[in-house]
């Protein structure tokens, strides 16, 4: 995977039409229609890269971009508030659990300092935990959804972002861990982009089309680092050997 590829990517092509369609879209993003455009583009964008191709694709057809994009949002959707309705329920369960449990109990360890702190201590401990599970599933939930819109570039199908098995196989091979590490960048040099443009009316303007182009590199690193996995294991995204994977698809 070359970083310099993923860097120089979004500026190949006919790039500023491009990028400026694409920061209009950013803008436009709080009218909800565009998101699901550029969710789409991006998924094309992924797309492309698995195919190949070394530039960016031409951000027309938005008609069917939003189409691809309502598949990613939903996968999306799926992927972040089910673990975190689940969440807010078990906090809700466990929350009433303690607080009933508790007054049932006070009358029982009323002046009895050792039982009333081994309570303490216990509920704590529970706490604590239920916010280490917490922690783990969103880290993990964050940590497969790129894989799983891949495997929704690769095969067109938002059931393809649920297949666990290919889950496990794409997420588990080194390039796809390198390309995760890689993208972590992201979200640290975003604020600072942003506070930096947001200093100058230039700045200002041009911010939705950085955002734009800084979408457009992580997707190239992670399309690349999904066709050197290819490459490199002769087993495509679903698992299966390559040939036949990409003939499927």
């Amino acid at each position: 995977m070359s970083f310099t590829d993923a860097l120089s990517y979004p500026l190949r092509g006919p790039w500023l039409e491009r990028t400026v369609l694409g920061g209009l879209l950013v803008i436009g993003a709080v009218l909800i229609v565009p998101v699901f455009v550029l969710a789409g583009y991006v998924v094309r964008v992924l797309e492309t890269t698995l195919e190949g191709a070394d530039e960016p694709p031409p951000l027309e057809g938005w008609s069917e971009l939003a189409g691809r994009g309502v598949g990613a949002v939903a996968i999306t959707l799926a992927y972040l508030l089910v673990p975190l309705l689940a969440g807010a329920l078990l906090a809700v369960v466990v929350g009433a659990t303690g607080y009933y449990g508790l007054a049932e109990l006070a009358p029982l360890v009323g002046g009895h300092e050792e039982l009333v702190w081994g309570i303490s201590l216990v509920a704590a401990l529970l706490a604590g935990l239920l916010s280490i599970v917490v922690l783990g599933v969103t880290l993990l939930v964050y940590y497969l959804l790129p894989a799983a819109l891949t495997l929704y570039a690769t095969a067109g199908t938002t059931r393809a972002a649920f297949d666990r098995d290919a889950l496990r196989s794409l997420a588990l091979r080194r390039e796809y861990v390198l390309a995760m590490a890689v993208l972590q960048v992201v979200p640290l040099i975003v604020p600072v982009i942003a506070l930096a443009c947001l200093l100058t009316v230039v700045g200002v303007v041009a911010l939705p089309a950085i955002l734009f182009l800084l979408a457009l590199a992580s997707c190239r690193v992670l399309g690349l680092a999904v066709t050197d996995s290819r490459a490199a294991t002769g087993v495509g995204t679903d698992g299966r050997p390559a040939a036949r994977a990409e003939t499927a698809e």
